[in-house]
């Protein structure tokens, strides 16, 4: 065993270096697809319909470059014939290492139902690249949408993003960037919302999933939301938190403990899907809590 200590996660001793060594608990408590039976159908539901829905469109943007290699690219579906409307954004998950755009233009759809010009992003995916790299490209995407979406009708100043997963994870990460690097005096977007999100990267170490992503005790402390502070406190950012009522215990851990540290800084809540799980919270995210107005 590759241990620098021994590690139990549940006790608080997390000192681990990459290992093959798997934590029974974790692993249950982090296989979405053990966990939901039926998880296939909901994989091939959402490449077909957005399949389907790719096929009627005659203004789609498709595989627009945001960045030097061949899957940093994004589908753009805007609205006809309007301008300077709200821009929504949406980061696919897949624990770093799987899926797609292309089995999410059906976010577009909804987003576009809802007046909105649709961002669906691609990224590359591990082990053939790092997750710092892959948290790279998500902020250079948002710099190209900031810089470029006017051009597709988007308004630069309403941006929301959603993200779902890992792609929840890169979302959180954006609030930790320091976006005056690039010029910018504000966060480039306004409201945020983590589906069944990951921000403490800790637990996945004794995992099968870390398998591709290669992560040790202080690269997932680094690359942990949870433990960055924001660039700006007391942004009117709103940052919804949404997790699954079906979902592990960790999973909504995940949520819970990024509200308790953010709480207080932007405007950011957390909420229980009713009867949902890792894999149905994007339907009734679409069916129920796309126009969820957070307060003040």
């Amino acid at each position: 065993m590759n241990w620098r200590k021994i590690m139990n996660y549940r006790l608080g001793i997390w000192v681990c270096d990459v290992t093959e060594v798997v934590d029974p608990y974790l692993e249950q408590q982090y296989n979405n697809r053990l966990a939901v039976a039926d998880f296939q159908k909901y994989l091939d539901s959402w490449r077909q319909h957005s399949e389907d829905f790719r096929l009627l469109q005659t203004i789609a943007h498709l595989n627009v470059s945001y960045g030097p290699s061949a899957r940093q690219i994004m589908d753009i579906f805007p609205l006809q014939n309007q301008r300077n409307v709200p821009v929504h954004v949406f980061i696919h998950g897949g624990y770093w290492q799987a899926l797609d755009k292309n089995s999410f233009s059906f976010m577009a759809e909804a987003f576009n139902r809802n007046g909105e010009c649709a961002v669906i992003l691609n990224y590359d995916l591990c082990p053939s690249v790092t997750m710092l790299e892959i948290i790279s490209q998500v902020k250079r995407a948002i710099i190209w949408v900031k810089q470029n979406i006017s051009a597709y009708g988007g308004d630069p100043e309403r941006v929301q993003i959603t993200g779902h997963s890992a792609g929840a994870h890169l979302l959180a990460t954006l609030l930790t960037t320091d976006w005056s690097i690039v010029g910018l005096d504000k966060y480039p977007f306004q409201q945020l919302n983590g589906l069944s999100g990951l921000y403490d990267l800790q637990p996945l170490v004794p995992t099968s999933v870390n398998q591709a992503l290669g992560l040790n005790t202080e690269s997932a402390f680094q690359y942990s939301p949870l433990f960055e502070g924001l660039w700006k406190s007391g942004s009117d950012v709103k940052f919804n938190l949404l997790v699954g009522e079906l979902e592990s215990q960790e999973y909504k851990k995940q949520s819970t403990q990024l509200l308790d540290r953010w709480i207080g800084k932007l405007v950011i809540q957390s909420n229980e899907v009713s009867q949902s799980h890792h894999f149905s919270i994007l339907e009734h995210f679409l069916m129920s809590y796309l126009k969820l107005e957070l307060k003040n």
